[in-house]
């Protein structure tokens, strides 16, 4: 029975043996998947921090042009209506 128990043991190992390489370059493929996934995420992340920065001046702009163009056309409101109270005296 000793006999019979080392032979499985040994057979374990030869196969482990066997496999190890098959182990190890698993692992190194999962490692660099994940290395890359998470480096991919950051260039991600960032891309997307700079098209907000992007759409928010440009928003801010546009507001900026809009307030102007509102104050002017009041401005012309209100030049039109002392026109005509003026025209009507």
């Amino acid at each position: 029975m000793s006999e019979n128990q080392s032979s499985i043991t040994d057979t374990f190992f030869t196969k482990l043996k066997e496999q190890s390489f098959t182990i190890i370059l698993l692992v190194a493929m999962l490692w660099y998947q994940n290395n890359t996934y998470k480096n991919n995420l950051e260039g991600y992340k960032l891309m997307i921090k700079d098209k907000d920065d992007i759409i928010l001046k440009m928003m801010s702009a546009e507001r900026q042009i809009m307030l102007e163009r509102n104050e002017r056309l009041m401005e012309q409101r209100d030049d039109y209506v002392e026109e005509l109270i003026n025209s009507k005296k």
